[in-house]
């Protein structure tokens, strides 16, 4: 359970830091989304394990499953770093 905790909370990280620093050197905003989007990667690779257990993977549903958990995390990621570039951006000023 630490493993899968730590491994979130880093991903949640790495899009707070990337849109952070975007919004303090004024990036432009498809440079935050590409970033966003790299970070939900992220989360997705590094929760492979869970989310594509044998248990998963024998559903007939399992396409549905896995595009929603990527869209899911798609969305967070890029919401995420939105809100930090703002804040970041804020900061700067």
């Amino acid at each position: 359970m630490t493993r899968h905790l730590l491994r979130i909370l880093g991903a949640i990280g790495v899009a707070f830091a990337w849109g952070s620093a975007s919004g303090w050197v004024g990036a432009p905003f498809w440079i935050v989304v590409l970033g966003g989007l790299i970070a939900a990667a992220l989360g997705f690779w590094l929760e492979r394990d869970v989310l594509l257990t044998e248990e998963t993977r024998v559903r007939r549903d399992f396409p549905l499953i896995l595009a929603a958990g990527c869209a899911f995390l798609a969305v967070v990621g890029v919401g995420l770093v939105s809100l930090s570039y703002l804040l970041g951006e804020w900061l700067h000023r």
